[in-house]
């Protein structure tokens, strides 16, 4: 049997709430263990709790992206997947910058939000097509990092950065590149640490940002 998933839900919405819990217990690995209606209640749970995943709403009181931030301090295992019913750019980049590891649009189908709550438990990112498309944009636009960071990487953390840009997981990339999984595990803390990121998700914008990798049509 698969480990409990424990999850916080944090929505100013009770029906919102309310429906997420009542879908998400029908799955037997996922665990809601804490439920919260502003920042700091959601900052709250996730210290008391140190759920493997904090589902934020990202307009909510005390704002989504500040809770983010701060959940990332107090329980740096939690993962933090922020839900929107906007496409602002602007706050996408923002939700990456304090932590966020997924953002997606609160249209998203139900099974599909299990899938990536599974998915953010393995620290696996996932973007709405829509919510990407807003990123890349976003990024398009702005300044590229120096290429000094990039350069302090080898061909192979090239690589192993390219494939996670493209939402590739450690035994994916292990295959593609026909090496062992745990040689990809420690490409990745390599390639998290020269950059000075905390997560795929990050890595992944750096990629794009520098050009490393080209953003998708």
């Amino acid at each position: 049997m698969n480990p409990l998933i424990r999850i916080v839900i944090a929505d100013d919405h009770v029906l919102v709430r309310q429906g997420i819990r009542a879908f998400l217990e029908t799955h037997a690995d996922l665990a809601i263990v804490g439920e919260a209606e502003d920042a700091a209640s959601a900052i709250a749970q996730c210290t008391e709790h140190h759920p493997h995943v904090a589902l934020v709403d990202l307009v909510m009181p005390g704002g989504g992206i500040e809770a983010t931030r701060a959940i990332r301090r107090a329980s740096p295992q939690t993962q933090v997947v922020l839900l929107t019913s906007f496409e602002d750019a602007q706050q996408i980049v923002a939700a990456v910058q304090a932590g966020a590891l997924s953002c997606l649009l609160k249209d998203i189908d139900a099974d599909a939000l299990a899938d990536t709550l599974r998915k953010a438990a393995r620290g696996e990112a996932v973007l709405h097509p829509r919510v990407a498309a807003k990123l890349m944009e976003a990024l398009r636009r702005g300044a590229k990092p120096g290429s000094e960071v990039l350069e302090s990487l080898s061909q192979r953390e090239r690589e192993v950065l390219t494939l996670m840009a493209d939402g590739f997981s450690n035994l994916q990339i292990a295959e593609r590149l026909g090496i062992g999984e745990k040689t990809v595990k420690t490409h990745v803390s390599n390639v998290l640490g020269k950059l000075n990121v905390s997560d795929r998700t990050q890595a992944a914008v750096y990629a794009w940002k520098s050009g490393l990798k080209q953003r998708p049509q």
